[in-house]
């Protein structure tokens, strides 16, 4: 399957207008805004009315009222201001049955310095790239919510691909080591959407340690439970290669292109330790039993090889911050991994982003 800008953003666009719908939250984006609600605490209260659908969703996701504000409270500044810098980084492993021969490959590393301005549940910004390598389109976008909340990305990328290790690879009995060399004619396409449930959402806040828009006062934690979808393709023109590593290519690394999807349950749990007064720790793991359905174009073949199989993937977001309600501070990471098993052919990916901020909320609530 072929990937195209406009699928995109219609899959993001759909997806939004359901979050937003759920949460009653507006927001604008334009450009490399990231966008994100808070957890919709201390604002105006959801009538209820028996028999009304809506409200009952609207309330199942306001939990203001029912959160334990010993362990979770609310910030009451209407504005904040955010300066960030986010590090992204990505790699691929291509390796021949029982890893005879494998090839590292990562593109160069993405660069971006942000600012970003808050109104009570809305957050909005621009960031801009210093790297002179850039990924065709990268689009992430990360709505949390006190119960739950959706991460949705997308990124293309052809060129700036180098190779970071080669094995099996021997020329007269020695071993190549043609190391952080560039790679050309790899194409890849990622896009992939994750929709995760809190379960201890009284006591334990996610938006606190990647929203901001929370304190966490006391540790507390929460099982997770969540449903992704993912769509990957890789295009591989090996003759591109260094043609010292080209020749020697076992012939099952030299694949014209991979397309699989996969949708997965993953189940994890979240933790947030608070080890000081205003200072906390967070951490959260989940795997992911995933169902890959898989095409394979071989490199002398004209026809595509379909494969069906289940693999392990995993979620994992680490973050580390300050928070006193008026100032904050921190870092926090958030990783995808892939893989995908064949006899012949296998292939390790993931990727993710470091982010490191520091911010001020001003304008105190009545």
């Amino acid at each position: 399957m072929h990937f195209v800008s406009s699928d995109i953003k219609l899959l993001s666009r759909r997806v939004v207008i359901v979050f937003l719908l759920l949460t009653s939250i507006p927001f604008y984006s334009k450009g490399a805004v990231s966008v994100a609600p808070d957890s919709l605490q201390n604002e105006e209260t959801v009538s209820t009315k028996k028999g009304n659908f809506f409200n009952k969703v609207v309330n199942f996701i306001n939990v203001a009222l029912e959160q334990d504000t010993t362990y979770v409270a609310p910030i009451k500044y209407n504005l904040t201001v955010m300066p960030q810098y986010t590090f992204g980084y990505e790699y691929y492993r291509f390796s021949t049955k029982n890893e005879e021969q494998s090839i590292t490959i990562s593109p160069t590393s993405n660069n971006k310095l942000g600012i970003y301005f808050g109104w009570r549940r809305l957050l909005v910004g621009y960031s801009f790239t210093f790297d002179n390598v850039q990924p065709e389109f990268d689009m992430e976008l990360n709505l949390y919510a006190s119960r739950g909340g959706i991460e949705l990305f997308y990124r293309k990328r052809s060129d700036g691909f180098k190779i970071r290790n080669i094995k099996g690879f021997y020329e007269n009995d020695l071993p190549l080591t043609n190391y952080n060399t560039d790679l050309n004619g790899l194409e890849v396409s990622q896009v992939g959407a994750n929709i995760f449930y809190v379960f201890n959402y009284k006591k334990f806040s996610f938006p606190a340690t990647f929203r901001k828009s929370t304190s966490q006062l006391k540790s507390a934690g929460s099982l997770i439970l969540g449903v992704s979808y993912n769509e990957q393709r890789f295009i591989f023109d090996h003759k591109k290669m260094d043609p010292n590593i080209e020749r020697l290519m076992n012939p099952d690394l030299r694949f014209k292109s991979v397309d699989y999807k996969d949708i997965s349950i993953n189940c994890g749990y979240s933790y947030n330790w608070v080890f000081a007064r205003n200072f906390f720790a967070g951490m959260s793991v989940s795997p992911a039993i995933a169902y890959k359905n898989t095409s394979l174009m071989p490199s002398k073949s004209t026809s595509k090889e379909f494969i069906s199989s289940i693999n392990v993937d995993f979620i994992s977001r680490l973050a580390l911050g300050y928070n006193n309600g008026r100032y904050y501070a921190g870092a926090y990471l958030v990783s995808h991994t892939y893989s995908y098993n064949k006899t012949a052919l296998s292939i390790h990916n993931g990727f993710g982003y470091v982010k490191i901020y520091a911010g001020f909320n001003f304008w105190q609530r009545k």
